[in-house]
């Protein structure tokens, strides 16, 4: 099989068969989300997936801060209320923190969110924030407004709406962001997004132009075109506008190939040159796949303008298992000697017999001894419908695991 070419960053997230792989600095940050959907802008997630039927969320963190999140449903089905308390160690007691209250309309689309706070002096909740959602006939949303509380007059004050608009297959053509001037009590352009399909419903091209007071007007921003070529490969574009020459200007260029699942890997990077306004080279990868097509090691090459060439920058491995399920991705990158490679991170993943991953773990380079350290891991278990049960993230300390954080999930019908 001839060598195909292959982009893979370290620094940068990076899609490997679909799977998302970030730096071993970066994994530590980061905490796995929770199986529950975004409502609220700049709020925690507020609903539980309706198939889960959540009774309740624990997170017991080594530091003591232990928290709850508590749901009830209505008769149909939909969470109506969501509390969110804070463990007291001095009373053993949980206290009340937020509050998400929740309507539907009479198709079940949620209508609308409101945030509440719990003020531990007055002992009552006060509004923060509520989020309106209206539909079409097809049950598109079409209009999204967040509203702020004004405790000085009482009431809530318009903040920000979304507008979309749709094609005739339901794909979204045109959205709108307006935002609320209290000065002149009017809703403000402030950016759209335009977006193009082709005749399969894959999209080709995204505009995204910005509100100018000055020309009172839209100008353009960014643009995004996306081109699909044979044996599953897909180009990315993206561009910039620039206002003094009234053109678009090259960025960057992704090349990709996409498996059966439409997963995309990355395979060429291409940079704008802002003085010619022509693609440069930057990053290729050239890899080797097993006999089921799976990636098994990628080689990475950086260009060098100054020599006019190609040089080592990245190097991959992949492990799988019986399954096809990726168990280890290992990043090495240039040692200071020719020839040789240093570790940079390395994160390994575990399955059940039902393909659910039941634990990731990722570890750091030692310089000394040249092999791989534990750092931390993610654990998980599930009921035996399937949902999560539990979720620990620990830490290597004092040659052993310690538990920093836990998630534990309750539902109604348990099991």
């Amino acid at each position: 099989m001839k060598k195909m070419q292959l982009l893979l960053l370290c620094v940068l997230p990076v899609f490997v068969n679909g799977q998302h792989v970030e730096s071993y600095q970066q994994e530590l940050k980061k905490l796995p989300p929770v199986n529950i959907r975004q409502i609220l802008a700049n709020s925690s997630s507020v609903l539980p997936e309706k198939k889960e039927r959540l009774d309740s969320i624990i997170y017991a963190g080594a530091n003591g801060r232990n928290k709850k999140q508590q749901f009830e449903y209505n008769a149909t089905g939909n969470a109506i209320l969501r509390t969110d308390y804070d463990w007291v160690e001095q009373s053993g007691q949980w206290r009340d923190n937020a509050r998400y209250e929740m309507d539907y309309t009479p198709q079940n689309k949620l209508s609308s969110v409101t945030f509440y706070q719990w003020n531990n002096q007055l002992n009552i909740w006060i509004k923060q924030q509520k989020n309106e959602t209206t539909y079409d006939s097809s049950g598109n949303p079409i209009l999204k407004v967040d509203f702020a509380w004004d405790e000085a007059y009482n009431n809530w004050q318009d903040y920000s709406r979304h507008q979309v608009m749709y094609d005739i297959n339901g794909l979204p053509l045109y959205e709108t962001h307006f935002s609320w001037n209290h000065a002149t009590n009017l809703w403000e352009d402030r950016e759209q997004k335009e977006t193009h399909y082709d005749w399969l419903g894959n999209m080709t091209m995204e505009l995204l132009a910005q509100w100018d007071r000055q020309t009172n007007s839209r100008l353009n921003r960014q643009k995004q075109t996306i081109t699909y070529g044979p044996q599953n490969y897909i180009t990315i574009e993206n561009y910039s506008w620039d206002k003094q020459l009234n053109t678009w200007i090259k960025e960057q260029s992704s090349k990709y190939i996409r498996d059966s699942k439409n997963n995309r890997t990355p395979v060429e990077l291409l940079d704008g040159d802002t003085q010619t306004n022509e693609w440069t080279n930057r990053e290729r990868y050239d890899f080797t796949f097993d006999a089921n097509g799976n990636i098994i090691t990628a080689e990475g090459l950086q260009w060098d303008a100054h020599s006019n060439s190609w040089g080592r920058s990245r190097q991959y491995n992949y492990l799988y298992d019986a399954n096809r399920n990726q168990i280890a991705i290992e990043c090495y990158v240039p040692d200071s000697r020719p020839d040789e490679w240093t570790g940079y991170f390395k994160t390994t993943y575990a399955f059940d017999e039902n393909d659910r991953k039941i634990q990731e773990a990722h570890y750091s380079w030692d310089a000394q001894t040249k092999t791989w350290r534990n750092g931390m891991k993610n654990d998980y278990t599930y009921t035996r419908s399937g949902n999560l049960r539990s979720h620990s993230i620990s830490d290597w300390m004092y040659n052993g695991w310690v538990i920093s954080l836990t998630e534990t999930f309750y539902y109604q019908e348990d099991n």
